[in-house]
C-alpha cells in the first residue's frame, strides 16, 4: 500500500486545525481539493478517518493515528526547512579545513573558537598536516579549504589561492638576547647561535633554510628539531635558542611579550598567508561566513604588527 505523504500531513494539519475550512486556509489549498485528497486516503487505508458527529468532522481512531504520523512529518519537514534557511544564511553546516601547524593552535585556534561561539549550528573538520599533504587533501576533497601559507599552483591547475594577509619570517629570539641589542644582523651572528628548526620537510623548514641561505647563512648548530610550534615559543622564550616564525601569527599567538623578532628583512622571508581551495569549489554561505570572519581577524593582527 502506498500512501501520498502530502495527505497524511494535510490529514494532522485537519487535525490540529479542528475543520477542514481552516485547515485548507493554512495549506493554501481549496476545501474542496483538501476534502478530495482525503477520501483518496480513506481508499488507500480501506476504512473511514473521519466521522460525522452533529456539524463537525471528527476524526476515528484511524484517523487519529495517522495523524500522529503526518504530525512527525510535519516536524520533519519544518525542521528540514528550519535547516535550510539556517544554510542558506551561514549559520549551520560543516567546515573541511585544513592548516599547518604553525598556524594551527596559535593562529587558527582562537579565530575558530570566537567562530563557532557565534554559529552554534557550526561543525568543524580541521586537519592539521605539512602543506604538501593538506594540498593532497584538498585536491581528494578531503578538506575544504586550506588556510596556510600561500606558494604558486602552476604545476596543479586544480588549486587556486587567494591572499588573506601580507606576512613574513622573522628570526626570533628571547626578550634581552645580545642579537636583540644589535642594530645590524650579520650572517656570521646566526651562525654562532644555537637554533630551533621546524621539522623537515614543512613548507616553513624550506622556507627558512632558503632565506638564511640567500642572506648568507652556511650552517646552523641545531639544538631542537620539533613540529610543534608551541614547544619552538616556550623553548626560544625560555633559553637562548634562536628560531624562525611568521609574524602575524606570532602576535596574534600572546608570545610576543617574551620574545622579540631580530631586525633582518628579507625578501626571501615574505610569507603572504593566504586561502588555498579546489579552483572547482563553490563556497557555502556557512565558509563565506567564516573566511570573512578570519580576515577581520587577521586584519586586527596586521594592525598590531
Amino acid at each position: 500500500m502506498q500512501i501520498d505523504p502530502k495527505h497524511l500531513i494535510q490529514l494532522a494539519t485537519i487535525v490540529q486545525c479542528g475543520s477542514y475550512g481552516a485547515a485548507a486556509a493554512k495549506l493554501g489549498v481549496a476545501q474542496p481539493a483538501l476534502s478530495k485528497n482525503m477520501k483518496k486516503l480513506e481508499v488507500r487505508l480501506g476504512a473511514p478517518i473521519f466521522e460525522r458527529i452533529g456539524r463537525q468532522s471528527v476524526a476515528t481512531e484511524l484517523g487519529t493515528t495517522f495523524a500522529r504520523f503526518g504530525l512527525m512529518m510535519l516536524a520533519a519537514d519544518e525542521q528540514a526547512q528550519a535547516y535550510a534557511q539556517h544554510i542558506a544564511t551561514g549559520q549551520a553546516g560543516s567546515l573541511l579545513i585544513g592548516t599547518p601547524p604553525s598556524l594551527a593552535d596559535n593562529f587558527l585556534a582562537p579565530i575558530l573558537t570566537e567562530f563557532l561561539s557565534t554559529h552554534p549550528g557550526c561543525r568543524v573538520e580541521l586537519r592539521v598536516g605539512l602543506l604538501a599533504e593538506l594540498e593532497t587533501q584538498l585536491s581528494t576533497g578531503q578538506v575544504n579549504q586550506v588556510i596556510g601559507p600561500s606558494r604558486p599552483h602552476a604545476t596543479d591547475v586544480q588549486l587556486e589561492s587567494e591572499t588573506l594577509a601580507e606576512d613574513m619570517l622573522g628570526i626570533v629570539c628571547r626578550k634581552g638576547h645580545a642579537l636583540a641589542r644589535k642594530r645590524e644582523i650579520l650572517p656570521q651572528d646566526l651562525e654562532t647561535q644555537r637554533w630551533v628548526v621546524h621539522s623537515r620537510g614543512s613548507y616553513l623548514r624550506i622556507q627558512t633554510e632558503d632565506g638564511l641561505a640567500r642572506f648568507g647563512v652556511t650552517s646552523l648548530e641545531v639544538a631542537l628539531d620539533t613540529d610543534s610550534t608551541e614547544t619552538a615559543y616556550k623553548a626560544v622564550a625560555g633559553s637562548d635558542l634562536i628560531t624562525v616564525m611568521p609574524r602575524l601569527p606570532t602576535v596574534l599567538s600572546g608570545h610576543a611579550h617574551a620574545i622579540d623578532f631580530l631586525p633582518l628583512d628579507s625578501t626571501a622571508f615574505l610569507r603572504p598567508i593566504g586561502i588555498i581551495q579546489r579552483a572547482s569549489h563553490s563556497r557555502s554561505a556557512l565558509e563565506i561566513a567564516f573566511l570573512r570572519h578570519v580576515r577581520r581577524a587577521v586584519e586586527r593582527g596586521a594592525g598590531s604588527c
